[in-house]
């Protein structure tokens, strides 16, 4: 596995990653790990290590001490960066996020709906009607939801109900210390994956991109 510390450019600076890479041949699916408030700790790392052991190229950018808006700029500027990486295919794209980085996970899936494939969003601090139902209408992957043992979001079902309401494919995890790796693993596989020669395109569409 190659792995480094890199910066990735921005309008106004820099932002300081991680990245893990498999050394095997090919192009990998990319994930673009959004960590929580702690910024690039070594439990981000060691995440970023798992998946990219699993044949992913894996980015994490450090967002800690950003406001909101910076956040969200600073994310998809690394989506920018993914699509121009040689060692990666950017026909579809994870994203996985802890904490505050579950909420941008989300608002990135339907920013981003046309690469965006598949988005992991763990103990995050929930969002409200108006917001739940604009991202739910244009995202076009599908979801994992992680709720943590114990502790109660607050708008718990918000996202869920809005999910349900146009028509995306989601399921809910509740985890003790961490996810379910297997499960979110799997995940990712089946999203992920090269689509098979004559495989329906539909899933494949987007829809019209959302400024949060």
């Amino acid at each position: 596995m190659v792995e480094a510390r890199i910066e990735i450019e921005l309008e106004d600076g820099v932002l300081d990653a991680f990245v893990a890479c498999p050394v095997t041949p090919g192009r990998k699916a990319p994930i673009l790990l959004l960590p929580d408030r702690h910024g690039l700790s070594a439990e981000v790392e060691t995440t970023a290590r798992r998946l990219s052991a699993h044949s992913y190229f894996v980015l994490a950018p450090d967002l800690s001490g950003q406001p909101a808006e910076d956040r969200r700029d600073a994310a998809a500027a690394c989506l920018d960066h993914l699509a121009d990486e040689r060692r990666v295919d950017d026909t579809r794209v994870g994203v996985l996020g802890f904490g505050p980085g579950a909420n941008l996970a989300m608002s990135l899936a339907a920013a981003r709906a046309e690469r965006v494939a598949a988005v992991g969003a763990y103990g995050g601090r929930g969002l409200g009607p108006r917001s739940a139902r604009e991202i739910a209408s244009r995202i076009n992957g599908i979801v994992r939801i992680g709720y943590a043992v114990g502790h109660v979001p607050p708008r718990l079902g918000v996202l869920e109900g809005a999910l349900c309401e146009a028509g995306v494919d989601f399921d809910i995890e509740v985890y003790d210390q961490e996810p379910d790796w297997p499960e979110l693993l799997d995940f990712f596989a089946r999203t992920l994956a090269a689509p098979t020669a004559g495989a329906s395109l539909a899933a494949q569409g987007s829809r019209a991109a959302w400024n949060p």
